[in-house]
């Protein structure tokens, strides 16, 4: 999304999760976290090239078709995808939830400290620190 940056781009990812967008279907199934959601430049295409979220995924997913579902969202190394795998609706609504809003949190408050939201660390380790 142009013009945009990534705390924005985080902040929308959560009010779309919040009003139960990702509850709701298209072509016949559930839309999928972050690969779905209108912050994804490729909007429901196979790959996400320029994804903002991309920063936050481990860089050996990078090259996969939705890295986004790889960024691992707390300490027991969970992922949109492995939460697809073994989770329900819920928990992984609550878990993505939980990461976005720890991560607006970290990202403002470097953005308080340093006053340059492009300086702003946003690799997975300092993140989940």
């Amino acid at each position: 999304m142009p013009g945009y940056h990534v705390l924005d781009i985080l902040r929308l990812e959560l009010k779309f999760l919040e009003l139960g967008l990702y509850r709701a279907r298209t072509a016949g199934r559930p839309l999928l976290i972050f690969q779905d959601s209108p912050s994804c430049p490729q909007y429901g295409a196979a790959t996400c090239p320029n994804c903002a979220l991309m920063q936050f995924a481990p860089s050996e997913c990078r090259s996969e078709a939705a890295p986004c579902q790889q960024i691992q969202l707390n300490d027991a190394r969970e992922t949109v995808d492995s939460l697809y795998r073994t989770g329900t609706q819920e928990e992984l609504e609550k878990t993505v939830g939980s990461w976005l809003m720890a991560t607006i949190k970290r990202l403002e408050a470097q953005q308080t400290q340093s006053g340059d939201l492009n300086n702003v660390e946003t690799s997975p380790r300092k993140l989940a620190a």
